[in-house]
């Protein structure tokens, strides 16, 4: 599957790895532990069931963007703005390199 780009958490400047998760069962962890391993579908899953907040609906919107479901993504964009921030993490997106 060929992502438009990939979505990287940051902490204090720090890039979060699968293992700054590894003890954290709740959903939304769970969905972000995914997301640093670029396992979009299976972070969707786990954020769908994780409790409303700005999070969640941020990087559901930018999982869908980078799959090519943009209605979608602008949908769950929108809606982050309605929920507070439950965590300190940076998010931020990765153009894969070009191979020549």
């Amino acid at each position: 599957m060929r992502l438009g780009f990939r979505i990287a958490i940051y902490e204090g400047g720090r890039r979060l790895k699968r293992s700054d998760f590894k003890d954290k069962k709740d959903p939304l962890s769970v969905g972000m532990r995914y997301v640093t391993e670029y396992k979009y579908l299976e972070a969707t899953k786990w954020l769908m069931i994780a409790p409303d907040c700005w999070e969640k609906y941020i990087l559901l919107g930018l999982i869908n963007l980078a799959l090519g479901q943009e209605q979608q993504g602008w949908e769950f964009l929108l809606e982050a703005k309605d929920y507070p921030r439950v965590t300190s993490y940076g998010i931020a997106l990765e153009k894969p390199q070009a191979k020549l």
